[in-house]
């Protein structure tokens, strides 16, 4: 498939031209001025670029203006039904993909045409009337003690990876935070006396004051201590020295999660288990949503329900007292 030259575009180009292409390009330096995070700019740049090639395959016009609802009705269904997407690369293109995804790509054409709208290129959005696929609101699925246990005991403390990942476990299951925030902290963003962690970097360039419990902070003692090695100010490195990427952070996780015989293992759902903690132990949505770094409402909301569904199915009579933020979470499901 051939890739459409938005990297490649000149000066003259650009004026000569009211090209996708060059309108993409344009939306991707808007995006970056705006200061959106670097995994958010390359997700809309990837899903915008896949919509060009998607273009240039079927012969749609290359003039925005000359874009209809029904060219982009088709594309979503191209990537809601096709069985091998952009000629099989990557290897997720040769999956089928849930209406989740296909909703993605509706939000992120819709930023897009809204921002080409906004700068008087176009005269009338085509994606205005079309409405996304709704995605189902599925239940959260924390991991139970049982569950981080056995995670846990697949993590050597007396071996340089296993105490380094079991670090990360117990880190994440602790804070909540992404794991593209924990691939960018650094040694000095960890109080080690207080639990308190403080993330940088957080989505949308924001920043904000996490705490981890005695157990979270006796495995990153014996890390940094004992094992961690190289001249990156990063927290965690590879076997190398390296800074670890959030990539190789999920794939950690994964494998853990596998060996340790447990399904769907996956770096979201430890934070998916600190959120459900918190509410169970009697935490606020509000206090839930700063912790987590969101900027509304809508998905602590999801934890609530999962957490009253998943109590109301068991009957739990008792629940445990609410910890003070500084204990950390960990110590309230017996991992801490």
């Amino acid at each position: 498939m051939e890739r459409p030259l938005l990297d490649h575009l000149t000066s003259q180009d650009l004026v000569s031209t009211t090209s996708l292409a060059s309108l993409v390009q344009g939306y991707i330096l808007n995006c970056r001025c705006e200061g959106k995070s670097p995994s958010t700019v390359t997700t809309y740049e990837e899903h915008l670029r896949r919509f060009l090639n998607y273009c240039q395959q079927k012969g749609i016009p290359d003039q925005p203006g000359k874009l209809n609802a029904c060219h982009l009705r088709d594309f979503l269904w191209y990537v809601a039904s096709e069985p091998v997407r952009w000629s099989g690369r990557p290897t997720t293109a040769r999956r089928p993909v849930g209406k989740s995804t296909v909703n993605h790509y509706h939000r992120v054409l819709s930023t897009f045409f809204r921002w080409v709208e906004k700068e008087e290129l176009i005269s009338e959005n085509p994606l205005a009337h079309l409405k996304p696929p709704k995605v189902e609101q599925k239940a959260v699925q924390a991991l139970s003690q049982a569950d981080v246990e056995a995670l846990l005991d697949r993590c050597s403390p007396r071996k340089h990876i296993g105490c380094r990942d079991r670090a990360i476990i117990l880190v994440l299951l602790d804070s909540g935070m992404r794991v593209s925030e924990l691939a960018n902290l650094t040694i000095g963003d960890v109080d080690m006396k207080t639990g308190a962690v403080l993330i940088k970097n957080g989505k949308g360039g924001k920043q904000r004051l996490v705490r981890i419990g005695s157990a979270a902070r006796k495995a990153l003692w014996r890390y940094l201590a004992l094992y961690r090695r190289g001249k990156s100010d990063r927290m965690f490195l590879t076997r190398d020295g390296e800074a670890m990427k959030a990539s190789t952070c999920k794939l950690m996780v994964r494998r853990r999660g596998k060996d340790a015989g447990i399904p769907n293992v996956h770096v979201h759902r430890l934070r998916h288990t600190f959120a459900i903690s918190f509410l169970r132990a009697g935490g606020d949505i509000f206090t839930l949503k700063y912790l987590l770094g969101h900027s509304s409402l809508v998905m602590v909301q999801n934890y609530l329900k999962s957490l009253n569904a998943e109590d109301d199915e068991s009957a739990r009579a008792m629940r445990p007292r609410r910890p003070h933020v500084s204990e950390g979470l960990g110590r309230t499901r017996g991992w801490s």
